[in-house]
């Protein structure tokens, strides 16, 4: 029996039980991949200043900011495969377990990056509010402690790409009720349809309003949500047989190419929201060579490293301008430092991840284990 099998099995169990699912190791390699695509979009100009032969990569690096529209579909879709069926039915204290475990999972990698930027902001004097509103301030500082620091307000604070996890907690607040909800639609195309609605109603709303320059970083709530219970409904059409997209796999890399083009056509970028969550539900499907390749050792070991790049790149900015200060026009000097940096950048991502990730998930499992009488949850993939 396949995974999707398995989990159509589960909604015999007793709600509210804790089960293990069999991995989906496609979408764990997929994480490094979104998380890359991040990186690229943050240090376009600096790469393009040490290697000038990377300019032809420039618009689908431009592009990248997207690789944060698909993790969140990403996200609702691994929690929906793991929680959806044995969390149908509410109760306190299945929902405060998987509270516990996504807090687990994200906020220790969270609150150290916090602190190197405070450290960084106090050494080189740039604490308050700096250009473009960026707040590194007492007040923002208790926000991000608490993961909501875009709730209130939609300028960046401290480690910039740590907006999105506070929009990730949000989801995760809300998830348990989430589960209840969209674990009572049986029938596959029904979910398919609430995916595709989900989109159009994000979308609608950021058409509606004008957002500035059509960027999908505005509202984080319509946008959030919209993505997080659309990768949710695309799980559940998926693993009730009505998503059989593994035969696009292939094309897959054209279709991700061709959307990175539009920023270059066009000034508003909402329709390629829904692109995303199709990445995802094809890479969930996917067999053959793209399958096999992204359930490599190599690329699961990348992707579960990948939250912690996502979350130190953007910290290694001197190193980046040391680099460019270092590098003159020799293409070998040129090509050194670009490979300087891919190993600096990986370096830290993986030091924090095995010197903070997994040992601070490890303890607060733990401890979150003495508190819940029910046993905490193995996930087939982590983070969504």
């Amino acid at each position: 029996m396949d995974v999707r099998g398995q989990l159509l099995t589960s909604a015999t169990t007793t709600p509210g039980t804790s089960e293990r699912r069999s991995p989906l190791p496609a979408l764990t390699g997929l994480r490094v991949l979104a998380a890359t695509w991040v990186v690229l979009f943050h240090y376009r100009a600096d790469l393009e200043a040490l290697a000038p032969w990377t300019l032809p990569a420039d618009t689908f690096m431009r592009a990248g900011y997207l690789g944060v529209d698909l993790f969140f579909p990403l996200s609702g879709f691994i929690l929906a495969y793991n929680y959806a069926d044995s969390m149908r039915t509410f109760s306190r204290g299945s929902a405060s377990s998987f509270v516990r475990n996504r807090f687990a999972r994200v906020w220790p990698v969270h609150f150290v990056a916090l602190n190197i930027d405070l450290a960084m902001a106090v050494a080189m004097g740039t604490l308050g509010t700096g250009e473009g509103g960026h707040r590194r301030t007492p007040a923002a500082y208790g926000q991000n402690v608490l993961m909501v620091h875009n709730w209130f307000n939609d300028r960046p604070s401290f480690n910039g790409p740590a907006w999105s996890i506070a929009s990730e907690w949000f989801a995760y607040l809300l998830a348990p009720l989430l589960f209840v909800l969209v674990a009572r639609v049986v029938r596959a195309r029904t979910s398919l349809l609430l995916a595709v609605l989900s989109y159009a109603a994000m979308l609608t709303v950021f058409a509606g309003l004008a957002l500035p320059n059509g960027n999908l970083e505005h509202m984080f709530y319509v946008r959030i949500m919209g993505e997080f219970v659309a990768g949710m409904f695309l799980c559940l059409a998926w693993v009730r047989g009505g998503l059989a997209l593994g035969r696009l796999a292939p094309v897959l890399p054209l279709v991700v190419v061709a959307v990175a083009l539009v920023p270059a056509l066009s000034s508003g970028d909402y329709w390629m929201a829904p692109v995303m969550g199709l990445v995802v539900a094809v890479v969930a499907s996917a067999g053959g060579w793209v399958g096999a390749w992204l359930s490599t050792p190599l690329m699961v070991a990348a992707g579960e490293a990948s939250y912690c790049l996502y979350m130190t790149h953007y910290l290694m900015r001197p190193v980046v301008t040391w680099l460019r200060e270092w590098g003159d026009d020799a293409w070998w000097s040129a090509g050194l430092a670009v490979v300087a940096l891919v190993l600096a950048l990986g370096a830290a991502a993986w030091l924090v991840h095995v010197l903070v990730e997994r040992p601070a998930r490890h303890v607060l499992h733990a401890r979150a284990a003495r508190l819940s009488p029910e046993p905490e949850r193995e996930l087939a993939v982590t983070r969504g």
